[in-house]
């Protein structure tokens, strides 16, 4: 069922009970194109400890610029999400560089995997 998987899946992330915190701003906006992207604060910072301190330290409703292409950027989030996305000619530059720009070590293991 969809709970049981999420149940799962939130428990691959850790312990998330940081951000239960009132004060956490779970919406979070990734740009790129001058394109907003509505975002799961919560998923985005269990992921990377940059994207935390960021939204930590953001005084309103965080907004992360990446400077790439939109599709590159949607399967980031794929990827961030717990999907699978195929790392190929037309994504690992993207893949590679928000892995590197948010420090998520995952994204750059797979790129180097596929360069290999």
């Amino acid at each position: 069922s969809y709970l049981s998987f999420m149940m799962f899946w939130l428990s691959e992330l850790g312990d998330v009970t940081e951000f239960l915190d009132e004060e956490f701003k779970n919406e979070v906006y990734l740009f790129t194109e001058d394109k907003p992207i509505k975002c799961n604060g919560v998923l985005l910072a269990a992921r990377s400890e940059v994207i935390k301190e960021m939204i930590k330290t953001s005084e309103n409703i965080p907004a992360i610029e990446f400077s790439d292409n939109l599709p590159g950027l949607l399967d980031c989030l794929r990827l961030v999400y717990g999907g699978s996305v195929v790392v190929c000619e037309n994504n690992y530059r993207s893949i590679y560089k928000f892995g590197m720009l948010f420090q998520v070590q995952e994204m750059m293991e797979a790129v180097l995997e596929w360069v290999g």
